[in-house]
């Protein structure tokens, strides 16, 4: 089973979110969810493709979520792609986790679609908080955020 889980950093209109991926995943837009923390926005018709929601903790403003109808309607995209198109044309940050519970470095996208690893304070993501304290590569669109040392 696919995961497209994708949380953005920066306050985002879920309005906006579900029509921008929408427009960019050429899913019709009554086929996103949206998820406002305490209720939904409108109905929807089946099959849900799509999911944008409220973040879900301190330091997620909101999440896009794609499962297996979304890989299979838009092709089987990588991650990486989506986040860069969705990030991109929000104009906002956004972060997803890494593909093993080994790996504990998550994947920065800036708003200019730039993208590299970061660091998020694990004491803080325990309590369901992102996050980001530091880079392990340079990330054009996030030029403030410390580069940390690779073994960190």
């Amino acid at each position: 089973m696919r995961d497209y889980t994708i949380v953005f950093i920066e306050p985002v209109d879920l309005g906006v979110l579900a029509a921008e991926a929408a427009a960019a995943f050429a899913i019709p837009r009554e086929q996103i969810e949206v998820w406002d923390g305490s209720a939904f926005a409108a109905p929807v018709v089946e099959p849900i493709i799509a999911q944008v929601a409220a973040g879900s903790g301190p330091g997620a403003y909101a999440e896009f979520v794609g499962f297996d109808a979304f890989a299979s309607h838009a092709g089987d995209p990588e991650l990486l792609d989506v986040a860069v198109e969705l990030a991109t044309r929000l104009k906002h940050r956004a972060v997803f986790g890494p593909e093993t519970a080994e790996d504990y470095r998550w994947t920065l996208v800036a708003a200019d679609g730039s993208h590299g690893k970061v660091v998020l304070d694990d004491d803080r993501l325990d309590d369901g908080a992102i996050t980001v304290i530091g880079t392990v590569e340079p990330i054009s669109g996030a030029p403030e955020l410390p580069q940390l040392p690779e073994a960190h």
